[in-house]
């Protein structure tokens, strides 16, 4: 593997010198020929275009210098090539609008020599800077032109890259079934030309497509032939993007590791290709995986950097997104004025471009936003039209029409595999029949020599097979044997992980009663005693502060008695799971209730944001303690002054699945990463003490996660160092 490389890189080298060997040797040309003639214009011409993709400004100097001696002579010819050159070297360096304008001019010039192949040429370029400035339907009718002129003079591998332009602008527009057929025709024929470049950017499309329609399988698929193909071929532009898609994959799947690693080895060959358009549009994304992961800073750092390039190549689709991103970003940070400013000018590109898949996002990113500003009315008006857009583009008779032509398309590739074959099978029967006499005399000449060794290999065979016989009747003892072993084997493992687990259990009791269960009791004793000997010398107030000091104590060694009894019970199996109908609101405010002392003691806010009237059918008793114990847990290890947010809400997951999610969310001390996994599990000894110094002994979140899980629910941990904690658990509703 590594000699491959070294040789892929001494390839790309030699090619590099080769090429600046050959403009070197150009230019020694350009120095040696100073006349003023057509050999001359040539010279310059050839320059600039050897140049084009290493040094655009000298391509686009010696261009100039062509086009001026070549209108001075006359010469049509060399004028149409400095034209071109500097269209295609303008394009190069994103300077759209010159572009544009110097292959206007080179169309006509190469009309006037009947050069149809570069004239579709031309008018293919036209149609890709149309695109990038979101002109769809300029775009359309020059790659319809240029779709017209390689039909007619037989270029198939300019039609097939015009088939393919003209389907991304449909995809863009949101015509999926039209921009698929287009797509299809188009990788027909880079299939039959070989055209494996042309081939990884039509599966990359394609797609793009599924995505589009949320078939993300069929999306990686394709995206992953596409990779597949652009690495074999060294075709840095399209390994770009096939990375960048897999990317997108992943992101949808809120794999954000996955997904940034993916986008930032995209953005790295894009960097070094100089891709412009592609720069722009991986910020963009690895904005939204920085966003995700709330790393706020770098998500708004790359959106402004993506806003900023997409804005200098005025590519108005990169544009488009890079508003809507900071939109949203501006949303999640609650600057609903800015998030409102960015999607609304997105909205109006959208709608400038005719680019409904934007519009749908937008309408409803605006919802979001009216709806977090409590302006309800204009929330719903904007979700209306997000829901009529997604019917229109998202729809049964879509789906189909995509199936159908994918099925056609597979169909009708199968077909002409199955007539190649048939033809090869044709030409092999016409062989054979030539050589047919010539087969029989040799087939009765050989025959006699065949029956005898048929015989011999028989007697063989025969022999051989009755040791085969005999040897897979002892293989099949063997396996049967190893198959008992095995059974066994995983038997004594699974009693060893039990027996291990009940040890831990057995450990973990021994612990809280020997160390977190002595301790309060010794402090009982202690100041008991002290204020059994010293209550007559005592003052009212002093006796008060013992006495408080035991009733605290007391309160916190039932506290642990509780927990600890609870846990044993559901250790045992004692514990019954006894649901009911209940209204979790109204609990949960009852639970807080009796905790705002503990709270108040510390000066800590303890906030509640409920759903209203939300019942839930669980075991009420339950679903009390791991309120009470996250709720407690929150306070221990808040400093005062600190605010406690307890939040329940209804949530769908992707399976439409409803729950009841309780968050209770901290400004304390915070969880360290390291330990986050280990909170709920009970063979890890984790205990911290509180902001004051408060004990606890880890049973109460190990209680919680069994409580939780008792309902099919799921509970985790959501913390930063310093900044504090959110605990969130789920129970599922149902209807």
């Amino acid at each position: 593997m590594k000699k491959l490389i070294l040789l892929v890189f001494i390839l790309l080298n030699f090619i590099a010198i080769a090429q600046t060997s050959k403009i070197d040797s150009l230019e020694n040309s350009l120095q040696l020929h100073t006349k003023k003639d057509i050999a001359r214009v040539n010279l310059l011409n050839d320059f600039a275009s050897e140049a084009l993709q290493i040094d655009q400004t000298k391509s686009i100097k010696y261009a100039e210098e062509a086009f001026e001696l070549a209108c001075k002579l006359r010469f049509t010819k060399g004028k149409a090539e400095s034209l071109y050159c500097l269209g295609l070297s303008n394009y190069l360096s994103a300077n759209y609008q010159k572009s544009l304008d110097f292959f206007l001019k080179s169309i006509n010039t190469y009309e006037v020599l009947g050069n149809q192949e570069k004239k579709a040429v031309c008018l293919k370029y036209i149609g890709i800077i149309y695109e990038y400035q979101g002109d769809y339907t300029m775009s359309l009718k020059h790659y319809h032109k240029a779709l017209e002129i390689n039909e007619a003079i037989g270029n198939k591998q300019g039609k097939a890259n015009c088939l393919h332009n003209i389907g991304i602008i449909y995809h863009i527009q949101g015509n999926y079934p039209i921009s698929l057929e287009y797509y299809q025709k188009s990788l027909k024929i880079n299939e039959e030309e070989g055209s494996k470049q042309q081939i990884a950017n039509c599966l990359n499309n394609i797609g793009s497509i599924h995505y589009e329609q949320a078939n993300y399988t069929s999306a990686l698929t394709y995206y992953q032939k596409s990779l597949k193909i652009s690495k074999e071929i060294a075709y840095k532009e399209g390994e770009a993007r096939g990375l960048n898609n897999i990317g997108e994959i992943y992101r949808i799947q809120t794999n954000y590791t996955l997904a940034l690693t993916y986008y930032q080895k995209s953005l790295k060959i894009i960097e070094e290709i100089g891709d412009e358009n592609g720069i722009a549009m991986t910020m963009n994304n690895i904005g939204t995986i920085y966003y995700s992961q709330a790393n706020y800073a770098l998500a708004l750092d790359f959106y402004q950097k993506a806003l900023e390039k997409s804005e200098k190549i005025n590519n108005q689709l990169i544009i488009l997104d890079s508003y809507a991103n900071l939109g949203s970003f501006y949303l999640g940070t609650f600057n609903f004025d800015k998030a409102l400013d960015y999607t609304q000018k997105s909205f109006a590109i959208a709608k400038e471009l005719e680019n409904l898949s934007q519009q749908k996002r937008i309408y409803l990113q605006i919802s979001d936003i009216y709806t977090a500003t409590k302006n309800y009315k204009k929330a719903l008006e904007n979700y209306i039209l997000y829901k009529e857009l997604s019917d229109s583009t998202f729809n049964e008779k879509n789906i189909k029409e995509l199936s159908r032509l994918e099925y056609q398309y597979e169909f009708e590739k199968e077909k002409q595999a199955i007539e190649l074959e048939q033809q090869k099978k044709d030409a092999i029967t016409a062989e054979k029949s030539k050589h047919q006499s010539v087969l029989n005399i040799i087939f009765i000449l050989v025959l006699a020599l065949l029956t005898s060794l048929v015989l011999v290999v028989l007697r063989s065979f025969i022999q051989k097979h009755k040791a085969n016989n005999i040897l897979i009747k002892q293989k099949k003892q063997i396996e049967d044997t190893n198959e008992e072993l095995i059974l066994q084997k995983e038997e004594i493992q699974n009693f060893a992980f039990e027996l291990e687990k009940a040890n831990k259990t057995k450990d973990k009791f021994f612990s809280i009663i020997a160390h977190d269960l002595k301790n309060p009791f010794n402090a009982l004793l202690g100041f008991s005693d002290y204020l059994l000997k010293n209550h007559t010398t005592m003052d009212e107030e002093e006796r008060g502060y013992y006495l408080k000091i035991i009733n605290e104590s007391s309160m916190k060694t039932f506290r642990l008695l509780d927990n600890l009894l609870t846990w044993a019970r559901s250790q045992t199996g004692k514990i019954e799971f006894t649901p009911e109908l209940f209204n979790i609101s109204a609990l949960i405010s009852e639970t807080i209730s009796l905790l705002e002392e503990s709270a108040w003691d510390k000066e800590i806010k303890l906030m509640l944001n409920a759903e209203k009237d939300l019942s839930i059918t669980a075991d009420k008793n339950m679903i009390d303690t791991v309120i009470r114990n996250l709720v407690s847990n929150a306070i221990k290890f808040t400093s005062k002054g600190g605010v406690i947010i307890v939040e329940l809400q209804t949530v769908t997951d992707e399976n439409n699945q409803k729950f009841a999610e309780i968050s209770v969310k901290d400004n304390g001390i915070g969880v360290p990463h390291e330990i986050q996994s280990k909170l709920f599990t009970i063979t890890e000894n984790i205990t911290t003490k509180g902001t004051e110094e408060e004990t606890g002994t880890g049973l109460g979140l190990i209680l919680c996660k069994e409580f939780v899980e008792r309902h099919n629910g799921k509970i985790w941990v959501e913390s930063d160092i310093d900044k504090g904690s959110t605990f969130v658990f789920r129970i599922p509703l149902f209807s």
